[in-house]
């Protein structure tokens, strides 16, 4: 029978080939229209072991992010995301949480969005380098916007140390989102949007860890009238800084 590392690994090879090809019939002719932003992250995940020994296999997790547009000069949202997870061994956990976002338009007021969401989160070290898959389902309460959008997002991400040992590490992700349903105004079901990520990872300790790099954000809308259905696309060049702590 195979080790259980390799079935793991065998897994999420069939999640890169998957998301491969996902991309490669997403990726649009020609961008409409560009911009370099600034992406601030702060994501803590704590072991509830550490106050009571019945709670080993409980996770919170807690996360905050400032979003700022216009070559980072302007402030465009900001985020915060609390949730709970159980570890149902030490390579998979589940979790449920909920998230709040605001944005905020050039000219009107700022847009408010409460979201639910629910993940499975998926880890592997294999000899080639680390791997975490994660499986996102959000329900998003937006306002303005009717009915209540479910969207799917699936996350892989590889990080490799430079050397044996290294604190320094090569960190590639890649992230899929796909709306599951139509809302109004105008938002069509499919295709959302992609983030790939390429940069730098420092490790200071078990509980600490940076990770610095550029984000490319592909962004499409998909607008259907009687007579055709349109697509508009953005890209955003994104300067992404993340810390990670790990109580």
């Amino acid at each position: 029978m195979p080790a259980p590392t390799t079935l793991r690994t065998k897994r999420f090879a069939v999640y890169g080939a998957s998301l491969a090809g996902t991309l490669a019939s997403a990726v649009p002719a020609a961008a409409v229209d560009e911009d370099f932003r600034i992406w601030e992250n702060v994501t803590t995940i704590a072991r509830l072991g550490s106050i009571d020994p019945s709670l080993k296999k409980w996770r919170l997790w807690l996360e905050s992010q400032g979003r700022f547009r216009d070559d980072g000069a302007i402030a465009d949202q900001a985020l915060g995301r609390a949730g709970v997870g159980y570890a149902l061994s030490d390579n998979a956990s589940v979790w449920l949480g909920y998230a709040h976002i605001a944005t905020f338009p050039e000219a009107a007021k700022t847009q408010h969005e409460n979201r639910i969401w629910q993940q499975v989160l998926l880890t592997d070290k294999a000899t080639f380098g680390d791997l975490t898959s994660r499986t996102r389902l959000e329900q998003r309460f937006i306002q303005n916007v009717n009915p209540v959008e479910w969207r799917l997002r699936q996350f892989m991400r590889f990080s490799h140390p430079l050397w044996e040992n290294a604190p320094l590490s090569l960190v590639l992700w890649d992230e899929v989102f796909v709306r599951l349903n139509s809302t109004t105004p105008s938002t069509r079901f499919g295709f959302d949007q992609n983030r790939g990520f390429a940069g730098l990872g420092y490790t200071f300790s078990e509980k600490a860890r940076v990770e610095i790099g550029y984000m490319n954000q592909l962004i499409q809308s998909r607008v259907v009238s009687r007579r055709e259905q349109k697509f508009d696309h953005r890209i955003n060049h994104i300067l992404s800084v993340s810390l990670f702590l790990n109580l």
